[in-house]
């Protein structure tokens, strides 16, 4: 991946653009060149600090500012949101490790242009971990934090419809998925010998056993 700058004069002034490039062959076997992303109007500064950042990842270094290079006027503007990022961070490394992403992948339905179902799941499970909500909250969640860049979801995919097809999806295939779910447990951990199933929706109608207790329903 190359920066391709084009300086366009008009007048007095001198406009200056810029393009990330890729190489690559056409059909015919000639060489040519793809644009990746228009970059817009850069100042002299933005394209030193592109050409540094390409040159770095092409070399597998870090890259730093060093603020001594800076006219002296330079200002930096102050964060004014931040993106929640490190503990989902953790979860879908754990999500990714467990394989969990593989076994709905396998069970899951998709087309050619849609995300990856797998992924809505993944979202919608770690935001049950940590800012559990309705699929309502979720979608307004889903922004805030650093997902739509760790999962490549454009926030605007992650919409009410996509929550509610992918989960009528999961329904479905559900029995598949228990079927799965003790395989992998054995895997990761060996023999087991406890699981937990979440009963929070659960009730008796009648006198029910002895750890029953006299309440209402959520629907009253």
């Amino acid at each position: 991946m190359n920066l391709h700058i084009s300086r366009v004069r008009r007048g007095a002034t001198v406009y200056v653009y810029g393009q990330l490039v890729e190489s690559h062959r056409r059909a015919d076997g000639m060489p040519t060149q793809k644009v990746i992303a228009n970059l817009g109007r850069l100042s002299e500064i933005e394209i030193e600090n592109f050409r540094l950042a390409l040159d770095a990842s092409r070399r597998g270094t870090r890259v730093f500012l060093d603020k001594r290079q800076l006219p002296s006027t330079t200002q930096f503007a102050k964060p004014t949101h931040n993106l929640r990022y490190l503990d989902l961070a953790v979860l879908l490394e754990l999500w990714s490790e467990w394989g969990l992403g593989k076994i709905l992948d396998a069970l899951l339905p998709r087309t050619a242009a849609e995300i990856r179902p797998s992924d809505v799941v993944a979202a919608l499970t770690l935001q049950r971990c940590v800012d559990p909500g309705s699929k309502l909250h979720a979608e307004r969640w889903f922004p805030t934090t650093a997902l739509p860049e760790l999962l490549r979801i454009d926030p605007d995919q992650f919409n009410n419809t996509r929550l509610h097809r992918v989960l009528d999806e999961l329904e479905k295939v559900t029995p598949s998925l228990m079927q799965r779910l003790p395989s992998l447990y054995r895997t990761q951990q060996g023999e087991f010998t406890a699981m937990y199933l979440d009963i929070t929706d659960a009730r008796f109608v009648g006198h029910g056993p002895a750890l029953a207790e006299k309440a209402k329903t959520k629907e009253g």
